[in-house]
């Protein structure tokens, strides 16, 4: 049996767009999307008698999605995360069934044509990456030292994800039993008509299971 390795050609391989397009641009744009808004104004709706959530601090710098893979063509444009994460989980209670006290995040990114594994599609493991990054942001948080590593991740490929899309990752806690934490990761496709996400194309689901280890101590930020 032999192997063929094709090599493409440089106008082949030339497949970026020439055009960069500004994360000031893509930021103007996304404040048109009735389903960004709608999650802004909840978020200040929820924080409003909600306050710890606002002490939650982002720390993307130095890190891989956050670095490496940001920029033009890449992950073009990433909002900040929204958490909503009731005060109640706040006093890191065992979670054994949903309930009614929120325990969620949304963030919102444009994904650039830089990104594909396919051409025209994003690579899978980038989707895995940003899930598994992205569910353990909020699973941490049920943890009183807010720092965990994932024990196991579970990814469903629903749809292929074209690259230069728009799209939403909601990541909500699904039950937390001592130093466990079990999170489930949705990536919606968004655009300026979707208001709802049972609206949007569910493109990949993940669910995920952080663990507290025992040397929490040793692990930095």
């Amino acid at each position: 049996m032999t192997v063929e390795h094709v090599v493409p050609s440089i106008a082949e391989e030339s497949v970026l767009k020439e055009e960069i397009v500004s994360e000031e641009t893509l930021e103007q744009q996304i404040l048109t999307f009735p389903i960004y808004q709608h999650f802004i104004d909840l978020y200040e709706e929820f924080t409003s008698t909600n306050k710890k959530t606002l002490d939650v601090v982002e720390r993307l710098y130095p890190n891989l999605t956050g670095a490496t893979l940001s920029g033009p063509h890449k992950i073009a444009y990433r909002s900040k995360t929204l958490y909503f994460i009731d005060d109640y989980h706040f006093q890191y209670n065992e979670i054994t069934e949903p309930d009614d006290h929120d325990n969620y995040s949304i963030t919102f990114l444009q994904l650039g044509d830089a990104l594909s594994g396919h051409r025209g599609i994003v690579h899978g493991g980038l989707l895995a990456t940003l899930l598994d990054e992205l569910t353990c942001r909020v699973g941490f948080l049920n943890f009183e030292s807010k720092r965990g590593v994932t024990a196991n991740l579970n990814v469903n490929y629903k749809k292929p994800t074209k690259v230069d899309s728009w799209v939403c990752i909601k990541c909500t806690v699904l039950k937390k039993l001592g130093r466990k934490c079990w999170v489930k990761g949705d990536v919606y496709l968004i655009d300026e008509t979707k208001k709802s996400f049972e609206e949007c194309e569910l493109l990949t689901a993940c669910e995920v299971l952080i663990v507290e280890p025992k040397w929490v101590d040793q692990l930095k930020h």
